[in-house]
């Protein structure tokens, strides 16, 4: 039998990261980090010599009710970093105080931001408010996501209550091109034609900058791939914006992969290369 977890037996935690890359020479360096509470950082790697591969790491493996969690990069003019994390982020029962996870990332000109964290799990009774912030610059290129797992599906657990309240907004020199809103605060929400359509994963993947070009090479990508899943790929303003409904994990992830697969030659001349850490 699992663990149950809720603000009834546990202190609450606050936490904040603060990451800041900068080019140095030739190659990307972490030249800020600062922190408090459960929130850490493992030194970069330099799989592919000069861009940095960062992990984000949260000790404690999972959040209940009222935690507090702050993340902020900054990626300075013409700094290239990857961001990934070890394993998916648990949120678990709350005894009724929401948990709060707030991203801001800002990537200046001439810089590039990889953001590719793991899902996040959702399990029943948990309360979860998230907003994530994107800024970018004059020439700044970004390719990221973010995926949702409401209740845990393998374990035969539905999000038949609890509640998640998520917002992402993207800004380009200041200038709002989207935002994203994704409440689910009943089980009507699950099955709805405007919810998750009896799903119960839910990603999306932006690039900048994209032309009609990225668009088509996405596009293509998803119909080699024969997904039968819910899954679309629009362009707003320069920004791709691809969104995607699943029961599969898997299934969902490599639909994922393979579209940063295909784009990140044509926004970074670069192969794709998964972080080492996917494989453990």
């Amino acid at each position: 039998m699992s663990a149950v977890f809720s603000t009834e037996n546990a202190t609450s935690w606050k936490a904040h990261l603060q990451l800041s890359f900068k080019k140095q020479s030739t190659k990307t360096v972490l030249g800020k980090c600062e922190h408090y509470g459960p929130l850490r950082v493992q030194r970069p790697f330099y799989p592919e010599d000069n861009l940095a591969h960062t992990y984000i790491l949260h000790p404690p493996g999972g959040v209940v009710g009222g935690d507090q969690l702050n993340i902020e990069i900054n990626v300075q003019q013409n700094a290239q970093a990857l961001c990934t994390t070890p394993g998916s982020g648990k949120f678990y029962l709350s005894a009724g105080s929401w948990a709060t996870f707030n991203q801001t990332l800002k990537i200046k000109s001439g810089a590039s931001l990889e953001w590719f964290p793991q899902e996040n799990i959702l399990f029943a009774g948990a309360r979860v408010r998230a907003r994530t912030e994107i800024q970018l610059h004059d020439d700044a290129t970004f390719i990221g996501w973010e995926i949702n797992c409401l209740g845990r599906p393998s374990s035969g657990e539905s999000f038949d209550h609890g509640a998640l309240d998520s917002r992402l907004e993207f800004y380009h020199n200041k200038k709002l091109i989207l935002t994203e809103t994704q409440r689910v605060l009943n089980k009507k929400m699950l099955n709805a034609a405007a919810g998750l359509r009896g799903e119960v994963m839910q990603a999306t993947l932006l690039a900048f900058p994209c032309n009609e070009q990225h668009l088509h090479a996405a596009r293509e990508t998803l119909i080699e791939l024969n997904a039968t899943n819910l899954s679309a790929i629009t362009l707003i303003d320069g920004l791709l914006v691809m969104r995607v409904l699943s029961c599969q994990n898997e299934n969902l992830k490599h639909q994922l992969v393979s579209v940063w697969k295909t784009l990140r030659p044509l926004l970074l001349e670069r192969e794709m290369l998964e972080p080492r850490i996917w494989a453990t």
